[in-house]
């Protein structure tokens, strides 16, 4: 759907050359909600403009449904970008137009009649839940319901593709998980493939199925939600997941097993979807001679599935302790002993 391959964007600023993506290579699949998280100044934004060529790329290539927009003509351009919807940050409406003219516009530009438009801002006011404020104009609405105007415009010509640049990053956090559920129901019902950028990995973890991170204009890690959460490989990422989820001791538990380290082994356990449900703790201190302590964890909702972390401080002999090392990752559970607890 999506193949973004060696690409580079570079800015010429007052004589000086600031490489803003450099050499990010990531393919999205057909129906997926993908996200691109990193901090202010890794390249996201100017990342997915390039992606509809509102900022065309240094070098590199930009596929789309099999087609490389980079070297298409501009009228050929336009008419691809027709597919490709975009949300932005801060709305962009027409403070001048009412909720239905805004909805209207991009059909009215292709000069599509006016009953078809009439029923199709009709059908797409009533999916974003403002069937009733077809007449109010921007400064009536808030700012949830401003970004779900934002988002009927950016569905008016029928996209395969829907791009959101920092969509929830002015809303407060309730009405953010509104807009994300409306987005995951967009996707779901129409088959939109979703790409999103963020510095919230709240974002990322409620609907996303894949996400790239990315740091200094590189991608430095990517990989499916799921994976990502339970084996981060980068300092960024884990300081990401670390701001919802935190797999680590506090520092006061961390100060107690080190003077009493000699007494057992500390070990993360983590665990996926159904394995939550089971007792494998309490399976643990019948089957072994152990003394399993439950330190510190955590259990968060991944889209649709949920994921878990424990700290143990096993307390037996070293060689019982490796059993049931053995024994947990037998059932499936991962485990990593935790030789440096910081």
């Amino acid at each position: 759907m999506i193949k973004l391959k060696n690409l580079y964007k570079t800015y010429d600023q007052a004589g000086r050359q600031v490489e803003a993506v450099k050499n990010v290579n990531i393919e999205i699949q057909k129906g997926e909600i993908f996200g691109v998280i990193g901090y202010s100044g890794a390249g996201k934004s100017s990342l997915i403009r390039c992606v509809n060529l509102l900022e065309t790329p240094t070098s590199g290539s930009v596929v789309v449904n099999g087609v490389e927009l980079t070297g298409l003509a501009e009228k050929p351009l336009r008419e691809a970008r027709r597919k490709i919807g975009m949300i932005f940050q801060h709305f962009n409406l027409l403070s001048s137009s009412t909720v239905f003219e805004n909805v209207a516009s991009p059909l009215r530009l292709v000069n599509a009649p006016k009953k078809e438009i009439e029923k199709k801002v009709t059908d797409l006011l009533q999916l974003v839940g403002l069937a009733d404020k077809g007449s109010f104009y921007p400064s009536q609405l808030s700012g949830g319901q401003k970004q779900r105007v934002a988002i009927a415009r950016a569905l008016a010509n029928d996209p395969e593709i829907l791009l959101c640049d920092e969509a929830t990053s002015a809303l407060d956090p309730q009405t953010t998980d509104s807009i994300l559920d409306l987005l995951l129901d967009i996707n779901q019902k129409l088959r939109i493939t979703i790409m999103l950028i963020t510095h919230e990995m709240h974002v990322i973890k409620k609907i996303c199925d894949r996400v790239a991170v990315m740091e200094n204009g590189h991608v430095i890690e990517q990989g499916s939600v799921l994976d990502i959460f339970s084996k981060p490989q980068t300092q960024t990422t884990r300081n990401f997941i670390k701001n919802i989820f935190d797999i680590n001791l506090p520092e006061s538990l961390q100060l107690k097993f080190q003077r009493e380290r000699a007494n057992g082994e500390l070990i993360r356990v983590s665990f996926i979807g159904e394995d939550t449900t089971e007792p494998f703790f309490a399976e643990l201190a019948t089957r072994f001679p152990l003394r399993p302590n439950i330190l510190f964890g955590n259990i968060t909702q991944i889209k649709d599935t949920t994921f878990g972390s424990l700290i143990l401080k096993l307390n037996g002999e070293a060689a019982v302790i490796r059993e049931a090392i053995e024994y947990l990752q037998a059932e499936g559970l991962t485990v990593e002993v935790l030789h440096d607890v910081d």
